[in-house]
């Protein structure tokens, strides 16, 4: 039973424009009409002539006599058209496409020190924006999002679906990652992984780390990471977000989100953040991949001119089914009928009558 029901799915029609069906109906009926409005003219012009057997007799024909052949041939041919034009479908194909593309990962950096505002209107905010840029301007390209504070977390893997990650992105706060600090060196990892995907032709590699620079472990460590992305055939851009200056970190209420002060170290005195931009330039310089600094004029542009550079590479893109489009039968049956239609008509035509002939 599934798989007769199975089959007959297959066999359904549909239609893609199902909005000109009427078409199918109208037509025919403008159609008879015009070889009607034909006709009574023909007759009128034959009785404005003379006799009509002897016009007839001349070679002018029977105006009633394929009257009927006609209308219904060309009423069909008119029907067969309108349904040709709402789109008509039955059948399935199996498609597998292919297209070139980059795997990227954004690595997002969810630590307190994003909510200093050194950059208007936050760090936080700058970070969504130039974010939300490489989605829309990286189309066709497979994106991840890897968000890190204290520790690092896969948000999404790689995926066409940029819609889906910018949703991500409006969610993207240091609330959602539990543990405090900023571990660089576990966001290069596991963004590395994540980069290489799985087979050797899914396309080039490259991370873009977006953050301040502000690592609360072993400079070492981090260094460590971006070799190893090396050696893995993955390169590392980094865009600094924030300045040298810095700004206190805030102290938010979780439920209003209002500044009820800013972060201080042990002995009272305000914690200052600033951007270490030391730190970003070497691991951008250790995997052969640029630095940019995000409150520098055209720091973006210049990353999307260096991603849109990098070599794509051919991947299978997966299998989709389709309908099939059938409207070329019904054009076909048309112009058969129209065909069919002119050939009777010369047959049918009468010989002109010879001169002395009884």
């Amino acid at each position: 039973m599934g798989a007769a029901g199975q089959s007959l799915g297959e066999r359904a029609v549909s239609f893609a424009r199902p909005d000109l069906l009427w078409l199918s109906g109208a037509l025919p009926i403008v159609i008879g009409m015009a070889v009607y409005g034909y006709l009574r003219r023909w007759r009128r012009a034959l009785a404005a002539l003379g006799e009509p057997e002897l016009v007839r007799r001349l070679g002018a024909g029977d105006p009633d006599r394929h009257f009927a052949r006609r209308v219904v041939l060309l009423s069909l041919a008119a029907a067969a058209l309108g349904m040709a034009l709402a789109g008509p479908r039955w059948g399935t194909d199996t498609i597998e496409t292919r297209s070139r593309s980059l795997n990227l990962v954004l690595v997002l950096d969810a630590s307190k020190s994003m909510l200093a505002r050194d950059l208007e209107p936050s760090r936080l905010e700058r970070e969504r924006l130039i974010a939300r840029r490489l989605l829309r301007e990286l189309r066709g390209d497979r994106i991840g999002l890897v968000v890190f504070a204290g520790r690092a977390y896969v948000l999404a893997p790689l995926t066409v679906d940029h819609g889906a990650l910018e949703l991500y992105l409006d969610a993207l706060d240091p609330e959602i990652v539990s543990q405090g600090g900023s571990s660089l060196s576990a966001a290069l990892r596991q963004a590395t992984d994540l980069a290489r995907g799985v087979g050797q032709a899914a396309g080039a590699r490259a991370v873009v780390l977006l953050s301040d620079g502000e690592a609360l472990e072993d400079e070492a460590a981090v260094t460590a990471a971006a070799a190893r992305a090396l050696e893995a055939g993955v390169v590392i851009h980094t865009v600094g977000i924030g300045t040298p200056r810095g700004a206190p970190v805030p102290e938010r209420d979780p439920e209003t989100d209002q500044v009820l002060g800013y972060k201080r170290e042990p002995n009272g005195e305000i914690v200052i953040s600033r951007l270490n931009e030391p730190l970003l330039r070497r691991i951008a310089q250790r995997t052969g991949g640029r630095y940019e600094r995000l409150d520098r004029a055209g720091a973006s542009g210049r990353l999307l001119t260096t991603l849109r550079q990098m070599e794509r590479t051919p991947y299978r893109g997966g299998r989709r089914v389709e309908e099939r489009e059938r409207f070329g039968w019904f054009v076909a049956f048309a112009l058969a009928l129209l065909a069919l239609d002119v050939v009777w008509t010369r047959r049918a035509a009468p010989a002109p009558a010879v001169a002395g002939e009884a």
